[in-house]
């Protein structure tokens, strides 16, 4: 007894004390590349190196969850030829905490944020009195606050909301669209407001029914503002523990205000019907079926990052995913999307195929690989495709201690 007391009591500390646990990687990789849009170079084929330090942090009770990450990105651009350092600092909070069974609210902080010297492809800005500005370098910004609410505690039900506020593009945005310019291909800066319900009901194990409302509210540094409301009924089924569907059909609207005399001619109102499907299947190879292939299409309202003009876009994709042992993991994504409409953006389009690889060497460690090849149809950019693409081998190291 007089043994069994202190352990008791160990335990019971222990058990009401908060868990800990955290983790570091420190990955390293070096890219070969094609110039970017707003880039100049002498030579078609540039060399990176991208170092990136992460660490992750999360802390457990039993009502309680916060989780914490910071990842600063060192990218040394035009790593042979000449050198120019990049940073971008990555930052993630998320805390949830469960007011009952089944109730959960949770609030959530994103952001990523750089300075980027422009060196000798500087990018042309506008002034107030007019003419342009060369910007040695500029911040750029992409962030996410958020709060919501997850309800789970209704039969076979699940019920979810959050209101967030983003802002993405740069801190000192263009305030007017240049297009055809190879000096100036700054997309304007976004701010918008956006709301997210969805709902989810398990009629069987294998058939879920749910319905999806997204609003968001989008003003542009360039003036020009979008309000519009998606509606979207999902269907899933499961017909194979390895075989899943899904269905998703709905309706957009809202209002656009342009910002040049040229779109002045484009109706304000939108009206546009949407689509989703999918279907994952696993691919016969070898004898326990590994590699799990997803096909999916969508016809979805789509934003233009040069012009901000919303139009609809049939988007196709297969994805292919192989999971081993140890994190071993390989990706292939081949995408192909085309503009479904008349007028500016009528040819525009991409296709694009990308492939990640990861092989695990020790418990600790792991080679990367990644690349992509781009052909991007932009009309306001160029009459030609444009072909970009990377490729890219590093190595991973991560290490990760605490208690659960």
């Amino acid at each position: 007894m007089a043994t069994l007391l202190p352990a008791l009591v160990t335990g019971l500390v222990l058990a009401s004390s908060p868990a800990i646990r955290y983790s570091s990687a420190f990955r390293a990789e070096t890219f070969v590349r094609t110039p970017g849009l707003a880039e100049r170079a002498d030579r078609s084929v540039l060399e990176d190196v991208v170092l990136t330090p992460r660490g992750q942090a999360i802390l457990y009770t039993p009502r309680l969850e916060v989780k914490a990450i910071l990842e600063p990105q060192f990218m040394l651009r035009r790593t042979l030829s000449q050198p120019t350092l990049e940073v971008l600092t990555f930052f993630f909070l998320r805390g949830e905490y469960q007011l009952r069974r089944g109730l959960k609210v949770w609030a959530m902080e994103s952001a990523t944020y750089g300075t980027f010297p422009f060196e000798d492809f500087r990018v042309p800005a506008p002034v107030s009195g007019g003419g342009d500005r060369l910007l040695d370098a500029n911040r750029y910004i992409y962030a996410e606050t958020m709060a919501g609410v997850d309800v789970t505690g209704i039969r076979r039900t699940y019920i979810g909301a959050y209101v967030a506020y983003v802002i993405n593009g740069l801190l000192d945005p263009p305030t007017t669209i240049r297009t055809r310019s190879e000096t100036d291909r700054v997309t304007p800066a976004q701010y918008s407001v956006e709301l997210r319900a969805q709902a989810f009901h398990s009629l069987t194990r294998r058939f879920v029914l749910g319905l999806h409302l997204y609003g968001r509210d989008v003003d542009f540094s360039t003036g020009a503002r979008l309000t519009q409301l998606q509606s979207t009924q999902v269907t899933q089924y499961q017909f194979h523990p390895l075989v899943q569907g899904k269905l998703e059909l709905g309706v957009a609207v809202g209002e656009r205000l342009p910002q040049r005399d040229e779109f002045s001619g484009l109706k304000p109102f939108l009206l546009q019907p949407m689509g989703d499907v999918s279907l994952t299947v696993p691919v016969p190879v070898g004898y326990h079926w590994p590699v799990q292939a997803k096909l999916s299409a969508r016809y979805v309202p789509y934003i233009s990052p040069f012009t901000t003009i919303v139009y609809p876009r049939r988007e196709q994709a297969v994805a292919l995913e192989w999971k081993g042992r140890r994190q071993a993991q390989v990706n292939l994504e081949m995408a192909l999307a085309q503009s479904a409409t008349r007028g500016f953006h009528e040819p525009d389009g991409e296709e694009r195929v990308t492939l990640k690889f990861q092989w695990p060497l020790t418990r600790t460690s792991a080679v990367v690989a990644s690349g992509r090849l781009l052909r991007l149809r932009e009309f306001l950019i160029s009459d030609d495709p444009l072909y970009k693409w990377f490729a890219g081998v590093g190595l991973v190291i991560r290490q990760e201690n605490g208690r659960l």
